[in-house]
């Protein structure tokens, strides 16, 4: 079995041998759209068991990528194009937003985290002070972004994703105007939340911290907005002036005349096709698929771009209402009355921040138009004028009036029309609502159908079709039309997006290819090249090798260096807490006291009884040589103290 994703390179890969690179998005579309001869259905609708299957089909996709100016291919590669930039500014939008909001909630975070021991901490204060600061002049610096730009490179393109993060966290100002605006944002802070009302602030729970601080972060930007609208102020910022005539505010004209003169030419190109059958017919038809792929885009941009000037009109005169109420408050008194100023300053940043919105939205939808018109222009049409005209001659309405109806209708075909239908005006159309009669019967033509002669259910599906005739065939077999219709898709697969077939051809769906099932792209937008590479690592690593202490990032290397440089300029100091008393056994070595003597004259008494008792004499009995030394002692005793009893023992 070989994966579509090979298949997919070697289409990207081939294409690039030969000089026409393409994207993987294009290459993947047309492999899913490329008809096996053998079967007459498309090579991916079976899973492909061979590898020369897979080489057949990579041969015969990139033979039809080669084809430059032909229609059917130049409008398989105006849908990728425009659904690519489509889904890119999608993201790169979301990407923005998550950016922005990350880095918000980081700000936010810090501020809410910041603990004070009381109100009367000054240091606690003020760094919570610095940090509402900082939080405030990241918010107004985010106000004169206009992402668009970084989104849509200069010279036409999309950006990436590293330069819209760059633009958030390191936007492109000036230094001179940098420091205006914290000067703004400073004087703006201390007139809101002078410094001795943060002991307020801080007794708050969490969640009201966090609206107080938007809450904040908006009154600044309004006083800076007015201060700008009054002259005395708001630099960096766009004055609503200046984001209501914004470039891309004439798309609106331009969308308006494109889709008059192109839905001129469809039809010219229509009528002439329903009765010409020459040898430029194909060619012709092909032409007219091509502008009416055109004109479903120009619709979709006209639609989205109409309800956005609805939006910036109505944010204008909001705005300007907001403002004179304002200038009516302030004018040149020295107190205002903060309940009724506040409010109004929030307003008037929310009414800018949608604005400011709305510009960049307008700003990308003309990079879309601009992909168009690249696209048209590759397609120039062969029909001359005076055939064109000649088909505006020769144009004739045909009745609308159904006759015959219910001879032979097939079982489960129902006709609504307005009469007995209350929701017919809102009936969604299947094929966009062209004849599906005209699709099988005139090869392919796009004809739009009449809903003015009904519309026919059949299967829970809604169709409209061209005339009576084309009605009455359609209605007594439809299962007929039906096949034959994904038959023609098959052999012309740029009507499965025109046609919004993704029903039939679930694998073919734009949709799938560009955003998938879970809303990662299946394959990406534009084509990396890209190299196979193959790394052999050992199965089981000898643990014996293993340096425990290895660290294969320099970044940790050069932060343990650091910090081994960093502890040779220390000492080594310990201090005891609270915590730590009873968890360590502390020793103390210590110096015991010695023990002294003295030598001085002292007087002994002995008891002479004790002594003859030690020598066990009895009267008359001499002293032996073991007890001389106690006869000795004792003669030294008669001598000194004249003891009449030992003189006594001694006779």
């Amino acid at each position: 079995m070989v994966d579509v994703e090979d298949v997919v390179r070697w289409i990207v890969y081939k294409c690039r041998e030969e000089g026409h690179p393409v994207t993987e998005a294009l290459a993947a579309y047309v492999a899913h759209t490329t008809i096996n001869p053998d079967t007459q259905r498309f090579f991916l609708e079976t899973v492909l068991s061979s590898e020369a299957e897979a080489r057949k089909l990579v041969d015969i996709a990139a033979g039809k990528l080669k084809l430059e100016g032909q229609a059917s291919m130049e409008t398989l590669r105006m849908q990728i194009a425009y659904d690519s930039a489509y889904v890119q500014q999608e993201t790169f939008q979301q990407h923005f937003q998550g950016v922005q909001n990350q880095e918000t909630n980081g700000y936010i975070d810090e501020i809410v985290n910041c603990e004070t021991r009381s109100g009367n901490d000054f240091e606690g204060i003020t760094l919570l002070y610095k940090k509402i600061f900082s939080f405030l002049l990241f918010r107004n610096k985010l106000m004169g972004l206009n992402y668009a730009q970084a989104i849509i490179r200069p010279g036409g393109g999309a950006g990436s994703l590293n330069a819209i993060t760059n633009i958030v966290l390191n936007p492109n100002i000036s230094n001179n105007i940098l420091s205006t605006i914290e000067r703004e944002v400073a004087a703006a802070l201390e007139s809101v939340l002078p410094r001795p009302g943060l002991r307020p602030f801080v007794a708050m729970s969490t969640p009201e911290k966090v609206s107080q601080l938007m809450e904040l972060s908006n009154i600044v930007i309004g006083i800076r907005l007015y201060n700008k609208e009054t002259g005395k102020g708001g630099a960096g910022l766009e004055s609503f002036e200046q984001l209501v005539s914004h470039p891309a505010r004439d798309l609106i004209n331009v969308l308006n005349k494109e889709v008059i003169l192109t839905v001129e030419l469809c039809e010219d190109y229509t009528n002439i096709l329903k009765d010409n059958h020459g040898p430029e017919w194909e060619a012709w038809r092909d032409e007219l698929t091509h502008r009416r792929q055109h004109l479903s885009y120009l619709l979709a941009l006209q639609e989205d771009v109409q309800n956005s000037e609805a939006i910036i009109e109505g944010l204008h005169s909001r705005y300007i209402r907001e403002l004179v109420e304002l200038k009516e408050l302030i004018g040149n008194k020295t107190s205002i009355p903060k309940d009724q100023v506040y409010p109004k300053f929030d307003t008037l940043c929310q009414v800018y921040t949608q604005m400011n919105e709305e510009k960049n939205h307008c700003i990308l939808r003309k990079e879309l138009y601009r992909i168009l018109n690249e696209h048209k222009a590759k397609v120039p049409l062969t029909m001359t004028q005076e055939v064109l005209l000649g088909a505006k001659q020769r144009n004739v309405q045909t009745p609308d009036r159904l006759e015959n109806e219910g001879s032979r209708i097939h079982q489960g075909v129902n006709r609504l029309t307005n009469e007995n239908t209350p929701e017919f005006m809102h009936l969604p159309l299947d094929y966009q609502g062209f004849c599906i009669w005209s699709l099988v019967r005139r090869n392919g033509l796009l004809v739009p159908g009449k809903p003015t002669l009904g519309v026919v259910r059949y299967r829970d599906r809604h169709f409209v079709l061209s005339s009576p005739q084309a009605m009455l065939e359609f209605m007594e077999n439809p299962n007929f039309f039906l096949d034959e219709c994904l038959a023609m898709a098959r052999i012309r697969p740029e009507l499965i997006h025109l046609l919004r077939m993704s029903e039939e051809f679930p694998n073919c769906s734009l949709t799938h290819l560009l955003q998938g099932k879970d809303g990662t792209p299946l394959f990406s937008v534009t084509a990396p090249l890209m190299l196979d590479q193959g790394l052999e690592t050992p199965l089981h690593f000898v643990e014996s090798h293993i340096d425990p202490n290895y660290h294969w990032n320099e970044w940790v290397l050069r932060k343990k260096a650091l910090q081994m440089a960093d502890i040779r300029k220390r000492q080594t100091t310990g201090a005891q807490t609270d915590q730590s008393n009873f968890k360590r056994d502390n020793e103390t070595q210590v110096y015991l006291p010695k023990e002294e003597e003295t030598q001085t004259l002292i007087t002994k008494w002995t008891d002479m009884d004790w002594i003859l008792n030690r020598m066990d004499l009895k009267p008359g009995e001499k002293a032996t040589d073991e007890t001389h030394g106690l006869e000795t002692q004792l003669n030294y005793i008669v001598g000194v103290r004249g003891d009449d009893k030992w003189k006594k023992v001694k006779k």
